[in-house]
């Protein structure tokens, strides 16, 4: 290569190197990502902790692209295999939620200078007869050694720090995996738009459908409590036969979808709604699996309820006679109601 070549390709390089991070650059030619993330809201993280490379990924979504915010080393359970039982120092494989946030002051040393307990075991956990409690993302006080928690994920203090920067309680998933397997974007493409489809449906059965309607979207295995069905039948006609024109809608938005060993959750902000105004009820998550060319509903949950709801047995019921206590005789809720 000729002396005036090089400079060009040392030039071109660092123009490179300025206009695309190497992070977006690597995502701009192979178009690849973790199978693990289908959907990511905008401006969320996922974390991705790779037991097999003792390594935490967190992954941002930001301008239709997903990247990579940074990586770190990580130590997980001592004992090899998927966690099963309280005490086998496993780690878990899943699909997991940081459910609070603990600064060294309340800590002991072991756990370092902050710690995120996660949601092990979820309900999927739980209907398979794992058990346990206590697996937490946290810093150490220690050299970190790979393979040397008691099944915690454990980070450098300066790097649990930097990742609580990153972190929405409820809403960051937390997906653990031996191995991330990386494919071509576009495979995910229909997984994504089918799922949030089939969510739609879900949803429309439950504002207009029928029982029977609703319950098609569950998989034979799995029954959900469904005794509130007659109540919310009753609220529904109720608000049809008032004067208004207004109807309820519930609404979802900034959908997840993640994805690991056959199992797809979905997490979403739900709310009831009625002409301008709506009810922030909670993070809804479902469990899903792809049954004989379906998605079908697992598993039901709240992750999160909103204040406003929390302590009712069940929040649309309580969503809805909100709405009727607000309204006044016309059936008209007032102009300054508020979300």
């Amino acid at each position: 290569m000729s002396v005036l070549n090089k400079f060009n390709f040392s030039l071109l390089f660092l123009v490179i190197q300025l206009f695309f991070p190497f992070n977006s650059m690597v995502f701009a030619v192979n178009h690849t990502i973790p199978d693990a993330i289908i959907e990511l809201p905008e401006s969320e993280n996922a974390i991705i902790v790779e037991k097999k490379t003792q390594t935490l990924f967190l992954y941002t979504f930001k301008s239709e692209n997903l990247l990579i915010e940074f990586k770190a080393p990580c130590s997980t359970g001592e004992i090899d295999g998927i966690k099963q039982k309280a005490g086998d120092k496993k780690t878990p494989e899943g699909i997991y939620f940081l459910k609070d946030e603990y600064e060294d002051k309340y800590l002991s040393a072991i756990y370092g200078q902050k710690a995120f307990p996660t949601d092990y075991p979820n309900f999927m956990d739980k209907k398979s007869g794992k058990n346990g409690s206590a697996i937490w993302i946290h810093g150490t006080n220690k050299k970190l050694k790979p393979f040397d928690s008691n099944g915690c994920v454990a980070l450098e203090n300066f790097n649990i720090q930097k990742l609580s920067n990153y972190i929405n309680l409820d809403s960051t998933p937390v997906i653990m995996v031996d191995t991330i397997k990386m494919v071509d974007k576009d495979r995910l493409k229909q997984q994504k738009n089918d799922i949030n489809n089939m969510i739609s449906q879900w949803i429309q059965a439950l504002e207009t459908g029928s029982y029977h309607d609703y319950l098609s979207f569950y998989a034979s295995q799995y029954l959900p409590r469904i005794s509130w069905w007659t109540d919310w039948l009753e609220l529904r006609e109720k608000k049809n036969a008032a004067k208004s024109d207004s109807v309820f809608k519930v609404t979802k938005s900034r959908v997840g979808i993640y994805y690991h060993d056959q199992l797809f959750v979905t997490l979403f902000d739900y709310y009831l709604a009625l002409g301008n105004s709506k009810i922030l009820i909670g993070k809804r998550k479902l469990f899903l699996e792809y049954q004989k060319g379906d998605y079908k509903i697992t598993g039901d949950i709240f992750q999160k309820i909103s204040k406003k709801i929390q302590g009712e047995e069940v929040p649309l019921i309580t969503a809805a006679k909100i709405f009727f206590r607000s309204m006044n005789p016309e059936g008209l809720l007032p102009r300054e109601q508020k979300n």
